[in-house]
């Protein structure tokens, strides 16, 4: 069944659809929550939050991007909010960074599914600030391209590649310190 049909289902008030839905996503929400609140209570609560609010406001998504970026919006949302509430939250300026091309020495991708590799890339993304473990969380791991991390982020898409550019530089950092 694909999505836009589960969607329908769900407005016109189809739970089991909703149920559906969420067996789809909530890996990749979990992955967001974890990325920005960095502490598996309050990312338990923020997806459990915002999977209630999705549900609650299913009517106002007007399907102009997909459902995954949508909820990941209102995932990351709930994190902010919760992490506000946690006074843990501290956003840094972003500042220009220069055009290099930084290649990362990571394994091929066939070596991700060791244990020992997604430990390592989980830790560095840990000690990566939130802005910069999520637009590497959802570019590499999510697969999402620059527009959608733009939508989800509320960033222009300048600002995303910058902050990509920053991210995969400091995670090249951690991983050779490592």
């Amino acid at each position: 069944m694909d999505e836009q049909h589960l969607i329908q289902q769900i407005k016109q008030g189809d739970i089991n659809s909703f149920r559906h839905l969420y067996r789809i996503h909530v890996s990749s929400a979990w992955q967001m929550a974890m990325t920005v609140c960095k502490n598996n209570t309050l990312a338990e609560e923020a997806v459990q939050t915002s999977f209630i609010n999705a549900f609650h406001y299913i009517h106002q998504f007007q399907q102009q991007s997909s459902f995954k970026t949508w909820l990941l919006r209102i995932v990351l949302n709930e994190c902010v909010r919760i992490l506000k509430l946690e006074k843990k939250f501290l956003w840094q300026e972003i500042n220009d960074a220069n055009n290099e091309e930084i290649k990362l020495s990571v394994p091929p991708s066939e070596y991700l599914n060791s244990k020992e590799l997604k430990m390592k890339i989980s830790m560095i993304l840990q000690k990566l600030n939130e802005k910069e473990a999520s637009v590497l969380s959802l570019f590499y791991l999510e697969e999402m391209s620059i527009k959608e991390i733009a939508q989800i982020l509320s960033y222009t898409e300048s600002n995303v590649k910058v902050l990509l550019h920053r991210a995969r530089k400091n995670f090249k950092y951690e991983y050779e310190k490592s």
